[in-house]
């Protein structure tokens, strides 16, 4: 058993030490790192150790110390790959290796999450350095087994337990409290869950609502009434309906330099410039867009297979409706949500590469605008170039920006490393998916259905490059301007160009199609929380989420909730605010409670 203790304690000092190194520290004072290294070395050390007892010991009790040798080697190399794995991901991401992130890894089919030939080389040299450290560890401790006695290692699992103990009393205290440089850095901590205490130091916590998040249960109530419609159509006939949306598309990318097509269009055409999305992540963002509702339903809606309201106007209204998008429709499963409803709906493209299956799916729009068909028409357009930053063929030899890349290598990224290598290949592929915006807008146009389509152009989500300089890279890790500001450009025919500056978000297109398009006569807050894009009045919250919590954007900070953390309050760039909640702070997690209860019977 001390060859097992021993092991535990090695490789749990090397994987604290290197995470140390390898993860983004909130907090460097000396107390807060100190805190850092003991909790984390504790719960390895345990996590370690358990590891070890379940497969290494009972071969050593077998009397078979060299099959344990090697079983020890592979257990603890495997295991030091996914934490080097998560590591990284916690770097760019801010959140650890998850089974949702697996499960779109496996079975997303390269289109969520595409490495490089670049960054395959970087993952192998990992590996190799990890193959080589984790055999001299393993190594290490048998050699120290041999020379220590098994006396000698009795008081070794009771000072990690007693740090164990002591650091989540710590944290307890100090989140009781409000100590955050102490309790923030338990959060870089994979698998670790210390106590909060929270109903202990309520009074301390500067009144933090309970129940910020809903619990899921009950049974769903959208919309609130059934649709109705008015006899008349509005306008006297139903427009196409083409909704082309670029995945990772930020709103500052819209301009005269990277993307003058589509800068031109916005300015022939109806251009929101302060449009916000619902979410930080494609679920959240499309799921908000079609539903008029907080990411906060998507459980709900997915079990019950609902579909958005959105596309059940449009049936009842008789649109032929399909989806094309370059990655598939069911990861996530807006197949079995968005689009639960619609027959013989396209599920994938086809193609080698991201730029071939978008490619595909454009193709194949082509197909559905040239059936004239005597039914107006709906299509959902869902791009992915931008979001793999993929560039190939001919556009690695065109580059308008410098850069070294034609495809990221998220592991060079630490803290030294130069912003503008990403930030310039993803405005090169912006600039490329510009020409290809402009190939399908020629393309409606000489099919004679620009004069009877409205055509949104927008995205699900933005994409972050340090904007803030805190060392966030992509999306669903935060919610600043540079991962929920996005472009909203619209073609509607009858409308006159405008540029609009007040907030508009993606909750408000239901707000806007339905009744001003669709002729749907119920009250919007029978199916939405948004309003009409028209509407300059102030929205009344807007709230953005991720996979894992959910955000309030006010105007000079935000108010971030979710089950674990309970609620913090973050600066517009995302630093650490010493902001108490205000009374009016409270009133709008009291509302947001609210809404995501509205649509939900409870008995």
């Amino acid at each position: 058993m001390h060859l097992i203790i021993i092991t535990a304690v090695l490789e749990s000092i090397c994987l604290t030490l290197l995470g140390i190194s390898l993860l983004p520290i909130p907090h460097t004072d000396i107390l807060p790192s100190v805190y850092l290294f003991l909790a984390g070395f504790s719960n390895t050390a345990l996590i370690c150790f358990l590891i070890n007892l379940l497969t290494v010991y009972p071969f050593h009790r077998a009397g078979l110390n060299k099959t344990a040798l090697v079983i020890s080697w592979a257990v603890f190399m495997l295991f030091s790959i996914i934490a080097v794995t998560d590591f990284k991901i916690y770097g760019i991401y801010r959140f650890h290796l998850n089974m949702a992130m697996l499960d779109l890894f496996l079975n997303g089919g390269g289109d969520v999450i595409a490495f490089s030939g670049t960054m395959w080389m970087s993952i192998i040299g990992y590996c190799a350095l990890v193959l080589i450290g984790t055999l001299t560890v393993v190594m290490t401790s048998a050699r120290i087994s041999q020379k220590i006695k098994p006396a000698g290692t009795i008081i070794i699992p009771i000072f990690i337990l007693v740090t164990f103990l002591l650091c989540n009393i710590t944290h307890a205290v100090s989140k009781g409290l409000g100590i955050a440089s102490v309790y923030r850095n338990s959060e870089v901590i994979g698998l670790y869950y210390p106590l909060t205490a929270s109903k202990l130091f309520k009074k301390q916590m500067d009144g933090l609502a309970e129940n910020t998040v809903d619990t899921g249960k009950g049974i769903i109530d959208y919309p609130k009434h059934p649709l109705r419609y008015s006899e008349a159509i509005p306008g006297g006939n139903l427009p196409n309906i083409y909704m082309i949306y670029v995945d990772g598309l930020r709103a500052d990318t819209l301009n005269s330099d990277n993307m003058p097509y589509l800068y031109e269009m916005a300015r022939n055409n109806l251009n929101f410039t302060e449009h916000l999305s619902g979410g930080n992540a494609t679920r959240n963002g499309i799921f908000t867009l079609f539903y008029g509702l907080p990411g906060s339903y998507w459980n709900r809606m997915l079990n019950a297979n609902i579909q958005s309201i959105m596309v059940t106007a449009l049936q009842d209204r008789g649109y032929e409706i399909n989806a094309f998008a370059g990655a598939q429709m069911y990861k996530p499963e807006f197949d079995r949500t968005v689009f639960a409803n619609v027959k013989n709906l396209r599920i994938e493209s086809h193609g080698r590469s991201v730029s071939e299956k978008d490619q595909d799916a454009i193709r194949d729009f082509k197909s559905f605008i040239d059936k004239k068909s005597e039914r107006p028409q709906f299509a959902f357009v869902f791009l992915d170039k931008l979001h793999s930053n993929e560039l190939i063929g001919e556009e690695r030899e065109h580059k308008k920006y410098p850069t070294p890349w034609n495809n990221p290598n998220y592991l060079a990224i630490n803290e030294d490393f130069d912003r503008d290598i990403f930030f310039n290949l993803y405005k090169n592929v912006a600039h490329v998916m510009d020409t290809q915006l402009q190939d399908l807008f020629t393309y409606i146009q000489n099919s004679n259905m620009w004069d009877n389509s409205i055509i949104i152009v927008s995205a699900d989500h933005g994409n972050e490059f340090n904007d803030n300089g805190l060392g966030y890279y992509g999306h669903n890790s935060n919610f600043t301007d540079a991962q929920i500001h996005i472009p909203l450009v619209i073609h509607w025919p009858g409308k006159t160009p405008h540029e609009y500056h007040h907030i508009t978000t993606s909750y408000d297109l239901t707000a806007t199609l339905l009744p001003e398009v669709l002729g749907v006569t119920n009250d919007t807050s029978d199916y939405t929380i948004g309003k009409s894009f028209f509407d300059k009045s102030p929205r009344d919250l807007i709230i953005s989420s991720s996979y894992l919590e959910d955000a309030i954007i006010k105007k000079d900070y935000i108010i971030i909730s979710n089950s674990i953390n309970g609620i913090r309050i973050k600066n517009k760039n995302y630093s650490d605010s010493d902001r108490k909640l205000t009374e009016e702070d409270r009133k709008d997690l009291s509302r947001k409670l609210e809404i995501d209860r509205t649509y939900v019977h409870h008995d």
